[in-house]
């Protein structure tokens, strides 16, 4: 590490535990929460006015 760093920034390595999840599948399951949220409040409604 350059010694202009400081120590500022820490560079986490691959061996740290824990779930390793992509940011595309991180992107894919948020879409996914959205589509279903909207898609129960548009049925919510529906059942509401029928």
């Amino acid at each position: 590490m350059p010694s202009g760093g400081a120590g500022l920034i820490r560079f986490f390595e691959d061996e740290t535990p824990g779930i390793k999840v992509g940011p595309t599948l991180v992107v894919v399951m948020a879409a996914i929460l959205v589509i279903i949220t909207v898609v129960s409040h548009i049925g919510q409604q529906l059942q509401f006015w029928g």
